[in-house]
This record gives structure tokens, C-alpha cells and sequence, in this order.
């Protein structure tokens, strides 16, 4: 990336927040943008991934989500999806516990709050990725396109790709770990 490209940041028309504004204002709009979605119901395969798979439920024993596949199938049988996502049934069975059982108005919420939090930390991959993330020589993180990288966290939060993902309550979790590993490839 050309060093000239990051001065451009001088161009947007946007007050300079602080990191700290600029992290509560895009996890507050990421929250309200989709608080309206926190009571609806489970769909379309939700009752198989969710209702129906036995391994969120306390009776089962928390190993068999490593020898499962999504659905809650024993890997190696023929009918098994082999679709491999042990953090995501955990993450629904930490979510059952919590909600006191399959209540969709817990999954929803912890959803929301999951889409805020990574909108939040989408300001530094976008920092990242636009060039201007750096440090001080005591180590302290700067970022040299701070409107650039909120704007673009800003578009994340409330872009209506997302619906589908925060509203239901597979989808965001996958996206989730999609982010984690972004954030943690940079560094």
C-alpha cells in the first residue's frame, strides 16, 4: 500500500472521535439497528440444528459435540451432513443453559450482542486493511485513518446483509469465527 493513500482520512467530513466514542457509538447502532429482531422464533433449519439436536442439551454428554457433526450425527455414520462445527453447538448449548432451554428470545439476544461486539472490533480490521493501524514506541496502538475505519465498521453494523445472520441463530457464529480469525491473522 503507497504511504500516500492513508492521508485521504483528512478528507472525510466527521468530527474525530476518541476510540473509545467511536467504539460505543458503533456498537450502540449495531444493537439498535437489529434489537427489533430479539423476539422472533426459530426457522427454516433452526429445528434441526437447534430444537432437535440432542448434543445442547445438559443430558448429553459435552464430548460427543467433538464426534458430531453440525446436526448432532455421528460423524462417521452414512447420514451424517459432515458439516464440522463443534464451536458453534457449543455455543448453542452455553446459550440453552442460559436461556433455561429453547427459548429463541435468548438465542436472538446473545446474537445481537455477539453482531455489536464484532462491529466493534471491525474498526481494527478495517484499520488494518486500510494501513493505518501502528504503534508508539511504548506500544501503545494508534490508528492513522481513524474516520475511514469507523465509517467502514459503521457500514458493517447496519448493512442489511447481516439480517439473515444476527436475526437466525446459526449463521452469526460462523461469521464470528470468520472475524476472530481475521483479527488474530494481522497481528
Amino acid at each position: 500500500m503507497v504511504l500516500s493513500e492513508l492521508h485521504w482520512d483528512h478528507h472525510i467530513v466527521l468530527p474525530r472521535l476518541t476510540p473509545s466514542q467511536a467504539r460505543v457509538l458503533v456498537g450502540l447502532v449495531a444493537f439498535i439497528c437489529f434489537a427489533n429482531s430479539h423476539d422472533g422464533d426459530f426457522v427454516f433449519d433452526d429445528s434441526e440444528a437447534i430444537v432437535n439436536n440432542k448434543d445442547l442439551r445438559p443430558d448429553t454428554p459435552v464430548s460427543n459435540i467433538w464426534g458430531n457433526d453440525f446436526w448432532g450425527s455421528n460423524l462417521s455414520s452414512n447420514t451424517s451432513h459432515k458439516s464440522y462445527r463443534p464451536l458453534t453447538v457449543l455455543t448453542f448449548r452455553f446459550n440453552y443453559l442460559l436461556a433455561g432451554g429453547l427459548h429463541p428470545v435468548g438465542f436472538h439476544v446473545l446474537n445481537i450482542a455477539l453482531h455489536s461486539v464484532i462491529s466493534v472490533l471491525m474498526i481494527d480490521v478495517f484499520a488494518i486493511l486500510i494501513g493505518g493501524l501502528a504503534y508508539d514506541g511504548k506500544g501503545k496502538r494508534l490508528n492513522q485513518a481513524p474516520k475511514a475505519s469507523f465509517l467502514a465498521a459503521l457500514l458493517f453494523a447496519v448493512h442489511p446483509v447481516h439480517t439473515e445472520s444476527v436475526s437466525r441463530s446459526q449463521k452469526l457464529l460462523s461469521r464470528m469465527s470468520f472475524s476472530c480469525k481475521q483479527c488474530f491473522s494481522f497481528k
